[in-house]
């Protein structure tokens, strides 16, 4: 029997059409027996598939005629793909965020530990047993074995540095003062800082003491400006008696590249209120200068700039007021200079004369 066939060439994958369907991609030249819908045959897009028929996309491939597949289903197909992209990018921001999470999980642990242990070595660091133990356990024996201060003895052979040597027995005593500038520019390093001891009793006994004592100690503080770095001064108690008291200033003048040392010294009989000075301690003469000589080289070693000088060059320097420094210590008479050379360069030396010990 035979049967009536219309054949053709499928106008979009060129396949062949048997009563109007394409074998291969479905395509129907058809009059649709659904209404047009949109996305649907009226609108010139893929046919939904006659009634009955399983819609192309739900697990049948088409082939077109060159034998390779054919993407007709591609846009259910890019559906598809889609939903699978956004749940893939939910999983992965899903795994960023738990992978956040733990690290931030992690560091709040770290940082629970460091604060607990903070808190911990601050717990024990106000423990008076804790304290006791660290300095007990020998960390620092070895410098406290190294590190020995310095108390001057009429026994030494000379003065060894310049120290306090301040009494307690006496019927005055002795407060310590501090003045200070600094700017307001914090890079600013030009500053000034001057500590020194003023005498306390004697119902105003001592006034024109203190003052002479601290117009030396503020020697540089209307100049400190001057010098880059500014200056410094420490003031010493060397010796005090009930009749009296040398004190003795430290002076570091700051510039750029060096910093220039001077030492100053005032020495006063505490019955009269008068400094001493000097001449009255002892003779300056050729005799001072040998012995200054051979002392320097007992207690100081070689310093060049003596080596090299004439006893006329050192004997002025003894004798100026504004470069001599004479003063008394539990040792002996500490006497000595400043000195600036272009040559040398600058500092300060003292000598001990113990048989001229108060």
């Amino acid at each position: 029997m035979s049967e009536n066939r219309d054949y053709g060439f499928c106008p979009r994958c060129g396949a062949l059409m048997r009563d109007g369907v394409c074998s291969s991609c479905g395509y129907t030249s058809r009059p649709s027996a659904q209404p047009n819908v949109p996305g649907g045959a009226g609108q010139g897009n893929f046919s939904q598939g006659n009634p009955g028929q399983q819609p192309y996309g739900a697990g049948q491939q088409s082939y077109g005629a060159a034998g390779q597949p054919y993407m007709q289903g591609t846009p259910y197909v890019q559906a598809q793909e889609r939903k699978k992209s956004k749940k893939g990018l939910f999983i992965a921001l899903g795994i960023i965020a738990g992978v956040l999470l733990l690290i931030g999980l992690i560091l709040a642990i770290v940082f629970f530990g460091q604060a607990v242990g903070r808190a911990v070595i601050s717990e024990q660091s106000t423990s008076e047993d804790s304290y006791d133990d660290y300095y007990d356990d020998g960390y620092y024996d070895d410098y406290y074995d190294d590190y020995e201060y310095y108390e001057p003895s009429e026994d030494d052979p000379y003065y060894r540095e310049i120290v306090d040597s301040t009494r307690t027995d006496l019927d005055y005593g002795i407060s310590w003062i501090v003045d200070s500038i600094t700017p307001d520019d914090v890079e600013d390093y030009c500053t000034y800082y001057s500590t020194y001891p003023l005498l306390t009793g004697g119902d105003g006994a001592y006034d024109a003491v203190n003052d002479t004592i601290a117009e030396k100690a503020l020697e540089y503080k209307d100049t400190y400006s001057d010098y880059s770095g500014g200056c410094t001064t420490y003031g010493y108690v060397t010796y005090m008696d009930e009749t009296r008291i040398s004190v003795v200033f430290q002076h570091s003048i700051y510039e750029e590249t060096q910093t220039i040392p001077r030492v100053s010294a005032l020495t006063f009989d505490l019955e009269t209120g008068q400094e001493i000075t000097p001449d009255q301690m002892t003779e300056i003469d050729d005799e001072l200068v040998m012995r200054f000589r051979s002392q320097n080289e007992t207690q100081n070693g070689s310093i060049e700039f003596i080596d090299n000088a004439s006893d006329e060059e050192l004997l002025a320097l003894l004798q100026d007021p504004d470069q001599n420094i004479f003063f008394y210590s539990p040792v002996g008479l500490e006497a000595g200079f400043n000195y600036d050379s272009e040559e040398y360069g600058g500092g300060w030396v003292t000598v001990t004369l113990k048989d001229l010990a108060l």
